[in-house]
């Protein structure tokens, strides 16, 4: 099966398009208009992934609110009763706590900058910020691929000729064997290949840069696309490929990697599967290794080893095999 050529668009909530917002540029020019608060926020987080998960976040709550845009809202009129409404109303609607409670985070940044705005009060303020995250948690989403299924997949890329399969599986087998995000992958440089270290220089959340070191297998399949295929251009490590085996030097999108991945994992025959979920296997892989946890924590870019731990998922091997060692009828 060849694969179309990757075009999808990118869902990306630059700083660009924030600062220009309408709401900001009277500001700018002196206009009596105010700063949104929750725009604010947005700019004060670091990633573009960031900053579009938490404008729909805040799209929701100030709907929730009664209002019909988060730049309409009136955030500075937002009382530690409303935040705790919002985090219930979340909760009866089926969210999961994780999931509420960064809500009540983004709340609890947009009040914080309607503070500094001179928009709310500092009491207003405090009674917020000393509302707690709901307690409790989940069973981990994902899972870790199984040593077979990872083989089916690059299987299914070697199956196939294209300049395409050689990207693909080389691109998959860096979030694999480095543990990376899919918008770390995707962000790579040609110039971020540090050679003589087997390894890449990786821009991970909060603007931390780490060294992630390839396995053979993954440094084996990186060297196949840059010598075959990709060549020694400046650009994107990992270029959109068009009709034709035509090579640009367009970046690829996280969306993208889901497509690839999918395409892929169809082709394999396996389970579905995510692309964090290559990362659930790096981190799994690596700890029944015998790595320790603050070796894995570093590895992933991680400022928690708590963090790291909710990508473990040995544990469903061993209560499935204490399972089957059950034998009560």
């Amino acid at each position: 099966m060849t694969l179309m050529p990757d075009d999808e668009p990118e869902l990306n909530l630059s700083l660009a398009t924030l600062l220009l917002d309408e709401d900001f540029l009277p500001a700018l020019a002196g206009g009596e208009a105010p700063v949104s608060p929750a725009r604010a926020y947005l700019l004060s987080l670091n990633s573009p992934r960031s900053r579009q998960t938490m404008s729909s976040f805040l799209r929701v709550v100030a709907t929730m609110l009664g209002s019909s845009s988060l730049d309409t809202c009136s955030w500075g009129s937002l009382r530690r009763h409303h935040v705790m409404a919002v985090t219930e109303l979340l909760r009866d609607t089926g969210r999961a706590t994780a999931t509420v409670n960064t809500y009540l985070s983004a709340l609890k940044g947009v009040a914080k900058e309607a503070w500094m705005l001179k928009l709310m009060d500092v009491e207003s303020f405090q009674h917020i910020r000393a509302v707690r995250n709901l307690r409790g948690s989940r069973l981990p989403r994902g899972r870790a691929l199984p040593p077979e299924e990872t083989r089916a997949l690059f299987n299914a890329c070697d199956a196939d000729d294209s300049s395409l399969a050689v990207r693909d599986a080389a691109m998959l087998a860096v979030i694999l064997g480095c543990g990376l995000r899919r918008s770390e992958a995707v962000g790579l440089d040609l110039s971020d290949v540090v050679t003589e270290d087997r390894g890449l220089r990786v821009l991970g959340k909060g603007n931390k840069e780490r060294l992630a070191y390839m396995p053979a297998g993954t440094w084996q399949r990186l060297r196949m696309w840059i010598d075959d295929v990709r060549g020694e251009k400046d650009g994107p490590l990992f270029t959109r490929i068009r009709r034709f085996d035509t090579l640009t030097n367009d970046r690829l999108t996280d969306q993208a990697v889901y497509h690839i991945l999918h395409v892929r994992q169809r082709q394999a025959g396996i389970a579905e599967c995510a692309p964090h979920d290559l990362r659930r296997t790096f981190a799994t892989a690596m700890l029944d290794n015998g790595e320790d946890l603050i070796t894995v924590k570093d590895a992933m870019g991680h400022a928690s080893v708590t963090t790291t731990q909710q990508y473990d998922r040995r544990g469903e091997v061993r209560l499935k095999t204490a399972r089957d060692r059950l034998d009560f009828i």
